[in-house]
């Protein structure tokens, strides 16, 4: 097998090191976290290393680490805020665990649909003025088609504002039209068109839902480490930033918009209203979230370590397969170095 990448993998800070996404605001620009999945085993592709963890700020802290398959972890409200008041989390579906199995919680609330249906898993597009010039031709994939309700529920948006329909450099609603490419549907939004909104949301490939515990193990796709979800599946080019063994380029260029039990609903009448993050079921279930973290107790190789000041702790034996990630979290600046190699390795044909 070819060694792929050697030496340093990935390396984070908490509190220090950056991320940004396409909505932060322009006067803050950057994200410092405290936690974060440092790393992600490339398609095809074994990882063995250790992870160091360097403490040199004047007091001891804890650390958390783990192995994950996910960015997000969605956790639904309680059975009885859900649709149909069910006994269980059983009773709502989701298809998960390949490269064509997705969730999404980006709703469009449309008018009325010429030339129509829309069509599940096309692609459809218009024009947000708001977004400049490099963003204005927006498209999303249909991810489900209400169209009892003229909904739809979009996931791989092309802009995380997309849904944000103004005039450019203005918060004046403009009217947009919605044009379906397979299908030749059409509908609109805008202040032209009472009712209609639009959500910003998030979408990604859905790696497991657990229906004991009603929770979404999502890979979002507005996420980016050493891997662009974005091309998540793609394959092995797509997917990795470089080949030559540029840490810093895999480490440093830090995208992810994490996903919150809360969203901005944009519509003409109202404005950008905070309003509670819902995701939608293979059945149609619009399923209300409650809360979202990142890793859950089961991933944990180390939680609550504590490592003294001016100490250094490692942690040996990891071992990823393709798409499982190094997850870390501190409140405080110790710096977690996973150091290594990736191997090929053969997958399932």
């Amino acid at each position: 097998m070819a060694v792929k990448q050697n030496g340093v993998l990935a390396t984070f800070t908490p509190t220090v090191s950056k991320y940004t996404n396409r909505t932060v605001e322009s006067n803050a620009a950057f994200v410092s976290p405290n936690e974060w999945c440092m790393y992600t085993c490339p398609q095809s592709t074994l990882v063995s290393a250790k992870l160091f963890i360097s403490n040199n700020t004047g007091g001891a802290l804890n650390v958390d680490v783990g192995i994950v398959e996910q960015t997000d972890i969605i956790q639904l409200d309680v059975v009885g805020n859900q649709p149909g008041s069910p006994s269980n989390f059983t009773a709502f579906n989701w298809g998960s665990g390949t490269s064509s199995n997705f969730a999404t919680t980006i709703k469009l609330e449309h008018s009325a649909v010429t030339n129509g249906p829309f069509q599940a898993g096309e692609t459809i597009s218009w024009t947000n003025p708001a977004l400049g010039s490099s963003f204005q031709s927006a498209t999303a994939i249909v991810q489900y088609v209400d169209a009892s309700n003229n909904i739809l529920w979009l996931r791989n948006m092309s802009h995380p504002l997309g849904l944000k329909i103004t005039a450019f450099n203005s918060n004046t609603a403009v009217d947009a039209t919605f044009t379906g490419g397979t299908s030749g549907a059409s509908a609109s939004a805008g202040p032209s068109h009472a009712g209609t909104q639009g959500t910003t949301g998030w979408s990604g490939n859905l790696r497991y839902y657990d229906a004991y515990n009603g929770q979404l193990y999502l890979q979002n796709r507005e996420f980016k480490n050493n891997i662009n979800y974005e091309f998540l599946y793609a394959n092995d080019a797509n997917e990795n930033r470089v080949q030559n063994n540029n840490n810093l380029n895999r480490s440093l260029g830090r995208i992810w918009r994490p996903v919150a039990a809360n969203q901005t609903t944009y519509s003409a009448s109202s404005g950008a209203q905070t309003t509670v993050t819902t995701i939608i079921d293979s059945q149609g279930n619009e399923c209300i979230v409650s809360s979202v973290s990142h890793a859950a107790p089961e991933q944990y190789i180390a939680q609550d370590l504590q490592v003294a000041d001016n100490s250094l702790q490692e942690i040996s034996g990891i071992v990823l397969g393709e798409y499982q990630s190094v997850y870390v979290k501190s409140t405080g600046a110790v710096t977690f170095s996973l150091v290594g190699f990736e191997e090929s390795a053969e997958t399932l044909s």
